[in-house]
């Protein structure tokens, strides 16, 4: 190689000297440079979008503890028993043929078994008792059964702490 080098003009070595530094030039953009670029510019998009989404949970998080300010401020309930307020409320939703069974489970809890109930208008019967009487659901088993849109539910709830 030091001969072949020795043996070229100074215009030749100064050819052959500005190739070398401008292929190893475009070897650094193109190995080092470039991609470090790209992986700069993903890392900023991705600081912006947790930005967002970090804003957004916070704004959640001020809306829950508003809603749970809200929720503790609610009266308590409107007097009936546990089992009196289910079970009224069940045949309100137009549930009561599916209510096979209502039994208490100690002084704030009771269980309820519905069979071959419509699922939405048991899970809005849920909502609406957990949003309008304050009753908590301590465990839910829901199994499908053969009939469309039909299932079978058991379901513990805690009566409203005062």
């Amino acid at each position: 190689m030091k001969t072949w080098w020795d043996s070229l003009s100074a215009r030749e070595r100064l050819l052959v000297a500005g190739g070398a530094a401008l292929t190893v030039a475009l070897l650094f953009y193109a190995l080092v440079w470039q991609p470090f670029q790209a992986n700069s510019r993903r890392l900023r998009h991705s600081v912006a979008e947790q930005r967002a989404e970090l804003m957004w949970m916070r704004q959640a998080a001020a809306e829950i503890k508003r809603l749970e300010h809200a929720n503790s401020t609610r009266p308590a309930g409107d007097g009936r028993s546990l089992l009196t307020l289910v079970d009224q409320t069940a045949r309100a939703a137009g549930l009561g043929s599916a209510l096979k069974r209502v039994a208490p489970q100690g002084d704030d809890k009771l269980s309820a078994q519905l069979d071959a109930v419509e699922f939405d208008p048991f899970i809005a019967w849920l909502g609406a008792l957990e949003r309008n009487h304050r009753l908590t659901i301590v465990n839910l088993s829901v199994d499908r059964t053969p009939a469309a849109g039909r299932v079978n539910a058991r379901a513990i709830l805690q009566g409203a702490r005062p």
